[in-house]
């Protein structure tokens, strides 16, 4: 959209209800959206004032992907001129530092290097930079990551319909129930902050709702029932309201704090007006989220801090109803602190420790293919890690272009027909999370009949164990996760063709070898697979190769031949290499395919 239009010799502000009507030269009441002759110019696009990393909690925001963190930014201005303000030093300064810009690139790349789930616009009014912060928004949905407005909701009818598909979620001060004090007090109009708050719900916003209980300004019974019963009424019972204790500040210094008193008063009077969720804010009071249906504590806070959170998906773990709200839709870790260690120092360690003896013994990694495939163990990692490991070192070191990795494994405990492929956003590993690649994971089930999505399937470790090592060497990865079982190896197959006609797609098939034979026999099928696999030969892997990845092996195999592709073997070895018992072995073997 445009944020400004035309009328006479004058520019129409476009970015909040004043609608400021500037000549040439002039400045709206926020200070920073200035008619510079042939447009308005945002004159803080580009220059934050403040940068932060928050927890999600103190926006507030209890019901919007709790326990993460959102990277925090604001500029210089407000267009409204509350006498209380905490953030007045930044909301009601004029003068904007230039000396470092900053472009929406940077901020959603800082975000996301920061492991941060989300932006928020806040600590000055964030309609009044906009076009900034739309720019970020658009930049941070390309790395999945969500954006939310701390606001006092002047915003224009313009710019909140603008935000739709952009803005995930926004906490909209709704300070009084007064027109009057409204207008004299703080700068707005009551009517468009209560239809804006409509507007912000019908066009798909989670919304959450803060009033800062103001002694003798806002506390009377009867304004607090019209804000409690205007919530539920209008945006809905489920919509959380967040009371919040006010302190002396900026020019209001003679007002006493918030009673604790007022404030059960007020989250007393929310509950009878039906409101599920009423959170008591400021005052380091238990605010726990409580199941409206069963009664079960959902999550546990200690000031923005989450103790305790017994959601699944966003949903009651007893009773299984879906709390109100934004929820992460992650993959659980299933084998973490078993197959290898729960702690990402731990796993650094041992990746670093294999990096140590491979250096000491001269390997190198260079290819004379580009790898677009490996085959990588999935054992605990005292066994099988050093092997998994070089496949993937091989793999970084050998293409620079893939910038998503399809990791497929055989299930080990849950009875499957066809393919799961995991439909969640992210994949939780001991360092930083795993973006999911859930477009092109919608897209591939689609395409193939075969594909579905098993929650239970996705707790294997066959898959699970590979990503600890994806997490190491791949900086901005996305990933897939396809976990198969009963199925025809031809469509595992068809899947693979698929997918290498993308270069930028890496596969990994997570398989191990033969299962508790003796050394001696294990060595011998084994051999098999090896050479099956270093001559891409599926009539010598049906010679006697036992592996529970066979079908993943076979797939790979085919695959790889149909479309001339190469193989090396990097490495074998059994459980005897680390046990010292031969009685009883499992095969591991690493390869890379391109």
């Amino acid at each position: 959209m445009e944020f400004y239009k035309s009328a006479d010799d004058r520019f129409i502000c476009l970015l909040c209800s004043h609608y400021c009507k500037l000549k040439k030269g002039q400045t709206g009441i926020c200070g920073v959206n200035k008619n510079t002759g042939n447009k308005i110019e945002n004159l803080v696009y580009g220059y934050p004032t403040t940068l932060h990393i928050d927890p999600i909690e103190k926006k507030p925001l209890y019901h919007f992907l709790p326990n993460t963190k959102s990277f925090s930014i604001g500029t210089v201005g407000c267009n409204f001129h509350c006498k209380f303000c905490q953030n007045w030093g930044i909301s009601q300064e004029k003068h904007i530092n230039k000396d470092r810009y900053f472009s929406p690139k940077e901020i959603a790349d800082l975000a996301y290097k920061n492991d941060c789930k989300s932006i928020a616009y806040t600590y000055n009014e964030p309609t009044i930079f906009y076009p900034y912060a739309k720019d970020i928004a658009i930049e941070a949905k390309k790395l999945g990551i969500k954006n939310i407005y701390v606001s006092n909701g002047y915003e224009s009818t313009e710019v909140i319909n603008d935000m739709k598909g952009l803005i995930d979620a926004a906490n909209i001060d709704l300070k009084s129930f007064d027109a009057k004090y409204y207008k004299h007090n703080l700068g707005g109009e009551l009517e468009k902050i209560l239809e804006n708050l409509k507007l912000f719900k019908k066009n798909g916003i989670w919304i959450e709702v803060t009033t800062l209980i103001v002694p003798t300004q806002n506390d009377s019974d009867e304004e607090l029932e019209k804000i409690a019963n205007f919530i539920a009424t209008e945006l809905g019972e489920q919509t959380p309201w967040h009371i919040s204790a006010f302190h002396p500040d900026y020019k209001e210094l003679e007002l006493p704090r918030t009673p604790f008193e007022t404030l059960k008063k007020a989250y007393n009077i929310g509950k009878k007006a039906g409101l599920k969720y009423v959170y008591i804010g400021n005052v380091g009071y238990e605010n726990p989220t409580v199941c409206s249906s069963c009664g079960e504590t959902l999550i546990d806070r200690e000031y923005f801090n989450v103790t305790k959170n017994n959601l699944t998906n966003g949903k009651c773990s007893k009773c299984g109803k879906k709390l109100e709200g934004v929820f992460m839709n992650f993959r659980e870790n299933a084998v973490a602190g078993t197959f290898y260690p729960n702690n990402c120092d731990e796993i650094k360690k041992y990746i670093n420790r294999f990096n140590e003896i491979l250096d000491n013994a001269n390997y190198n990694a260079n290819l004379d293919f580009t790898p677009r495939a490996i085959i990588s163990p999935h054992a605990g990692y005292v066994y099988s890690g050093f092997t998994a490991n070089i496949a993937f070192k091989t793999l970084w070191q050998n293409n620079l272009k893939v910038k998503r990795i399809v990791v497929i494994g055989p299930s080990h405990k849950v009875y499957l027909e066809g393919a799961s492929v995991a439909l969640y956003e992210d994949y939780k590993t001991p360092c930083k999370d795993l973006k999911i690649d859930l477009n092109y994971s919608k897209k591939i089930s689609e395409q193939f009949d075969f594909l579905m999505f098993n929650q239970e399937a996705h707790k294997e470790h066959s898959t699970e164990t590979q990503m600890p090592f994806v997490q190491y060497y791949f900086d901005n990865i996305e990933v897939v996760e396809i976990i198969y079982g009963k199925i025809d190896y031809k469509n595992i197959t068809e899947l693979i063709d698929f997918i290498l006609k993308d270069e930028e797609n890496a596969i990994v098939i997570s398989t191990d070898l033969s299962h508790f034979y003796t050394q001696e026999n294990a060595k011998k099928l084994d051999t098999i697979c090896v050479n099956a696999i270093a001559k891409l030969d599926n009539n010598i892997l049906n010679k006697g190769c036992e592996a529970c990845g066979i079908l993943g092996i076979k797939s790979i195999i085919e695959s790889a031949s149909k479309a001339g592709f190469q193989s090396k073997v990097l490495d074998y070895r059994t459980s005897y290499d680390t046990t010292g018992d031969d009685s009883r072995v499992v095969g591991y073997c690493s390869c890379v395919i391109g």
